[in-house]
């Protein structure tokens, strides 16, 4: 199958506060010995290149230790339009994202998401619930292109480990990771790395946990899925998916109120706030107060479904400590979640002692940086 891979415009990167090797020192390791020995000089090699990559339903987030050894994110909405013969002509794609596949040009990544509000056109997703769409022959392609460009190295660099991030199974629905998880393994193999999986809620104990012993539990609400993880000592405990997230809020909102559901996006990232829904014109208003119920029956749904699978599974979680519950994911990021969530876990009885509920340091990127720290630990 023909691909053309077009240059495709990034966010712009940012730099975190710490360095990988500051956050992966701490991580468990086996002890090794000390052999002294005198080797003759060797040429030096070109450098070698680990990346985390957050496969995500909404966005690709790529992190990397630039040449001062902090952490470089950049990102990618993982989106994109079908053009049609009829809209190409007079269209100048030279400064637009775009891939041609086949006879078809799609428009991706942040040109799609514009393009789609301006014009009010439904977004389409090479993901759907955290994994491949099914319903999109292209999307394992387009998927392709952009995860390419993100894992793009300097020259003269050669591609090392990447680990990425995969979702748990779903509780709540037949579907599973499998299909998945080889794909993505595939493309990053073929770009030329050595492709690794890490589920996506253990990768934030990674990036969230070391002044913990990277001990917690992390809840990530994404678009397609809510994952949970349950980690003691870097070693997963419990690993599940909600089929719920931030497309079902979105899709809920926008077939409550008659709109499209990126449009309710737009809206959802524009200062939204749980229990403020009286700025804008009225539309903007219902969308917001509609956005506010979805938002808290899911909140309500993920912590009751976290106590009954913890219940469910009768695992033994006698943790020593009191151990943090971190919470992060671009759903959560809404005004008052924190505080919503925390009331819901406080008012239930929850079978492990918290230390104490709080976002991620960067939501949006940490799970991305726990799969860096694991792919330099090793």
């Amino acid at each position: 199958m023909p691909v053309q891979f077009i240059k495709i415009n990034q966010e712009e990167n940012r730099l975190m506060s710490t360095s990988p090797e500051e956050t992966a020192a701490a991580v468990p390791s086996a002890p090794s010995s000390t052999v002294s020995s005198v080797r003759p000089a060797t040429p030096a090699r070109s450098p070698v290149i680990n990346l985390g990559l957050d496969v995500g339903t909404m966005n690709l987030v790529c992190a990397r230790a630039n040449a001062l050894g902090k952490i470089e994110v950049s990102s990618l909405r993982n989106v994109f339009l079908t053009v049609d013969d009829v809209n190409i002509e007079g269209m100048d794609l030279s400064k637009i994202s775009h891939a041609r596949i086949d006879e078809g040009v799609f428009i991706l990544s942040h040109d799609a998401y514009n393009f789609a509000n301006i014009f009010g056109h439904r977004l389409s997703r090479s993901m759907q619930k955290g994994m491949i769409s099914p319903e999109d022959i292209n999307a394992t392609d387009i998927l392709a292109v952009m995860i390419r460009e993100l894992l793009a190295v300097e020259p003269g660099a050669r591609p090392g480990k990447c680990v990425y991030s995969v979702p748990g199974d779903p509780v709540n629905s037949k579907s599973n990771v499998l299909y998945h998880r080889n794909i993505l393994g595939r493309i990053i193999d073929e770009i030329g790395f050595e492709a690794e999986p890490l589920n996506e809620a253990t990768a934030i104990i990674y990036a969230e946990c070391a002044d913990s012993d990277f001990s917690g539990i992390s809840i990530s609400f994404g678009a397609g899925l809510t994952n949970v993880a349950v980690v003691y000592k870097s070693i997963p405990v419990l690993e599940f998916a909600l089929s719920r997230g931030g497309d079902w809020i979105d899709d809920n909102v926008a077939l409550s109120i008659g709109t499209i559901p990126n449009r309710v996006v737009a809206i959802k990232e524009k200062e939204f706030h749980l229990d403020r829904y009286d700025t804008g014109r009225k539309k903007e208003r219902k969308v917001r107060e509609a956005l506010g119920f979805y938002y808290k029956n899911l909140i309500q749904f993920v912590v009751k479904s976290c106590l009954q699978e913890l219940d469910r599974r009768d695992l033994d979680l006698g943790f020593p400590n009191r151990i943090p519950l971190i919470i992060s994911g671009g759903t959560s990021l809404a005004g008052g979640f924190l505080d919503y969530i925390r009331a819901q876990v406080e008012e239930s009885s929850w079978p492990l002692e918290l230390s104490e509920v709080r976002y991620a340091g960067d939501p949006l990127s940490c799970v991305a940086q726990g799969c860096l720290i694991k792919a330099l630990k090793q």
